[in-house]
């Protein structure tokens, strides 16, 4: 499983105010391979009046006090049920092994089970059987990728510093040059076969006129 989607959902659930654990800080799950996906993730108290729904958005968060989180983020395809039904490790974080790991971690008996998939289908019935076969499982809650990505994209600021985290960096610049639009949050990458996607070679590119100025002069730091 890649690092990547580790970190992402690790910032996602840190901009949301929550205590991250990583698998490999804990003794626990440090000797099985099986468990490298997961995180422990806790937040000082719970919102009073928040439900989370199954499907979790991120203003169902304050209401998750404790969660083990599992990251089965498959990007090249939807969770479609005839991906669970072939898939039942799917399942895997609602299993007792993961409770009681997690009540171990935790010190404590009440947590969530989450699990983090790439993305549903769009259409609705498909959708709501895919999530029934899941909630089926036991596990808490659900949260798609999209969702993760959305979310951190919206807290990243182009004004910000976010020096220590390459993944917030890298979101933070293809905001601040304008690679994803803030509203719709989508690619501004042009459409294949539109004039705009041929080759860069192909297409003439304008002059520019530059003046020198003294060394140093205008110049700005590079965050």
């Amino acid at each position: 499983m890649s690092d990547l989607n580790m970190q992402l959902v690790r910032e996602f659930f840190e901009l949301n105010r929550f205590y991250v654990l990583p698998h490999w800080q804990c003794e626990e799950v440090s000797h099985s391979s099986e468990n490298t996906s997961l995180l422990f993730v806790e937040r000082a108290q719970t919102e009073a009046g928040v439900e989370p729904e199954f499907l979790l958005r991120p203003a169902d968060l304050p209401g998750v006090r404790r969660a083990v989180v599992e990251v089965r983020a498959w990007h090249a395809d939807r969770v479609y049920p005839s991906t669970i039904d072939g898939n039942p490790v799917l399942g895997h974080v609602a299993s007792q092994e993961m409770r009681d790991l997690a009540e171990t971690v935790f010190g404590a008996a009440e947590f969530k089970t989450i699990l983090v998939v790439s993305e549903f289908s769009a259409a609705p019935l498909v959708r709501a059987r895919a999530l029934q076969m899941l909630q089926g499982f036991g596990i808490s809650h659900v949260l798609e990728f999209p969702t993760i990505l959305a979310d951190l994209l919206d807290g990243v600021s182009v004004n910000g510093n976010y020096a220590p985290s390459q993944t917030l960096q890298t979101l933070r610049l293809m905001k601040r040059y304008s690679f994803v639009r803030r509203q719709q949050m989508e690619l501004s990458f042009p459409a294949a076969g539109s004039p705009e996607s041929a080759p860069r070679a192909a297409r003439s590119r304008p002059r520019v006129e530059t003046v020198e100025s003294p060394e140093g002069e205008g110049e700005t730091p590079f965050d």
